[in-house]
């Protein structure tokens, strides 16, 4: 699964390039666009999505089994009560097999918390351009 989302992450991240590249021809920075910002908010948030989702349910539907055929180990119930590593919690993500084996990736709770800094930040951008463009707007209608 983490191929799939680093594939989809260099494809995006190879579009935007080529897109920068054609509009430097026009002179106009990508960053400076309200729209564009809300865009790249869109498509972080929907990669986060799916981080989230791969995380979720990186135990499949039947744990038990997934410890045990899959990672060969052994499953403690009284463990996963004890300290709420069942897979029950939205955030941060952990469906433990017992002490040593975790099903959630470790990468996907440092993946998740990267990609809304970075979804958040470039809606607060767009905000910041959006507010500059109006006064800048006021500015003119008054002078």
């Amino acid at each position: 699964m983490f191929n799939f989302v680093f594939a989809a992450l260099v494809l995006t991240v190879l579009a935007g390039l080529l897109m920068q590249r054609r509009r430097a021809e026009q002179h106009s920075r990508w960053h400076e666009r309200p729209l564009a910002l809300i865009g790249a908010a869109l498509t972080v948030g929907g990669f986060t999505v799916v981080v989230w989702v791969l995380g979720v349910f990186a135990g499949g539907l039947d744990v038990r089994e997934t410890c045990e055929l899959t990672h060969h180990t052994t499953y403690d119930q009284a463990w996963r009560d004890r300290t709420g590593a069942d897979g029950t919690s939205y955030f941060p993500l952990a469906n433990a097999c017992n002490e040593q084996v975790d099903l959630v990736p470790a990468w996907v709770n440092p993946t998740i918390v990267v990609l809304v800094v970075l979804a958040v930040g470039a809606l607060a951008l767009a905000l910041f351009r959006i507010a500059c463009a109006v006064f800048r707007r006021k500015e003119l209608v008054s002078s």
